[in-house]
């Protein structure tokens, strides 16, 4: 069952609550000694011995049990996911996971309110890498590297731990930002290869994208390409005049391209075209693998200093990452998995076939953020 509480925190949002409750298959005891085989006389026993990291996680997870519950403070574990991840999590470890939801931006202000209180509600933050990161230079995170679900090799995507060598900052998901354009409008021979053509006076009017000033989807794709030399400011700068319709949220811009309003939709990702199929098995729209290449966002979570439920944190990321819970996750979530032993979840119509995978270091996400800050890329594009 899912329930809603309403947080009031004096000096930051309100954001809603959800309280998870289990589904899977509980963990069994580590064993410690393999029993003698059966015999009519006294059989002699051999010991299996436990690792000293065995028996560390082992004492993790009795004291994540007795600690009994997590504040999560996230951005991409809400709704219908939310409920997915923290029912199977309980489940397996009678764990309480309270998913309190809001913008990445404000979850980080918050953390930082409560560490300049001195009263830390926040066990984890769940993010990206680079709000992450901005907290962890404040001094607000601590390390994950000795969870030993990074110890698993070969069965990665990429690595969890990729844009932060200190892993106080593991990717759980993979993003892709692309354009998109409606089926029913745009036929095979005219599919557009790239921003190059999209720029072109065929496509005047008949794209929508979320507003630049009001997203960092885009800041986040066309500084990467400009820096990597696959497109040019002018090449943006023309796409910008050809009278695209901008929209205040992405949802806003996904309904008009499948409502036939607009052939196009500029800049957008495929899990949230997947978060609109309410029961369905496709739509009429197809991501476009545009030759200057497709890049890569992620979704990222982090354990918070001085959190109150130390423990259950460092259980809930490791199982998170684990296969079962990037199952569950990539499930709810109809997304790409950091596991490459976990399906793909993305509905097939959605999944892209890139001309070049592109994915931004925490430089590249740093630089990125500074210039959606400035406004550089609105105002290139609105110039």
């Amino acid at each position: 069952m899912m329930k809603f509480f309403i947080v009031v925190c004096s000096l930051v949002l309100t954001m809603a609550v959800i309280a998870g409750c289990g589904s899977t298959v509980p963990a069994g005891p580590v064993p410690t000694s393999i029993p003698s085989a059966p015999a009519a006389a006294p059989q002699a026993t051999s010991s299996q011995p436990v690792s000293p990291e065995d028996a560390a996680w082992a004492k993790v997870i009795q004291t994540a049990k007795k600690e009994g519950t997590i504040n999560a403070y996230s951005f991409n574990m809400t709704g219908d996911v939310g409920l997915a991840v923290s029912k199977s999590f309980e489940q397996k470890y009678g764990i309480k996971v309270e998913i309190i939801t809001g913008g990445g931006s404000a979850i980080a202000q918050r953390i930082m309110t409560e560490k300049r209180m001195g009263t830390i509600v926040a066990d984890l933050m769940d993010a990206n890498t680079f709000q992450i990161s901005n907290i962890k230079d404040a001094g607000a995170t601590v390390s994950s590297a000795d969870l030993p679900v990074l110890g698993e090799k070969g069965v990665w995507r990429v690595e969890p731990g990729d844009t932060d060598p200190q892993k106080h900052a593991l990717m759980h998901t993979l993003v892709y930002n692309s354009a998109f354009m409606n089926t029913n409008l745009v036929k095979p021979a005219d599919e557009p290869k790239s921003f190059r053509e999209l720029a072109g006076p065929k496509w005047r009017g008949k794209m929508v994208m979320i507003d630049p000033t009001i997203n960092s989807g885009a800041a986040n794709v066309f500084p990467t390409l400009i820096r990597r030399k696959l497109i040019d400011q002018d090449t943006v700068r023309t796409l910008g005049k050809n009278d695209i319709r901008y929209t205040p949220t992405a949802n806003e811009a996904q309904t008009a391209l499948l409502a036939g309003t607009y052939a196009i939709d500029l800049l957008s990702t495929g899990a949230g075209y997947s978060s609109l199929l309410s029961g369905l098995t496709s739509l009429p729209v197809k991501p476009i693998a545009t030759e200057e290449g497709t890049v890569w966002a992620n979704r990222a979570i982090g354990a918070v200093k001085d959190g109150p439920h130390p423990n259950a944190t460092r259980l809930f990321i490791n199982w998170l990452l684990s296969k079962e819970g990037q199952t569950v996750l990539a499930k709810a979530q109809g997304a790409t998995p950091m596991r490459s032993d976990v399906t793909d979840f993305t509905p097939s119509f959605l999944q892209i076939k890139a001309v070049r995978d592109l994915t931004n270091t925490l430089e590249d996400e740093k630089e990125n953020t500074q210039l959606f800050r400035d406004g550089w890329l609105a105002k290139l594009m609105k110039s």
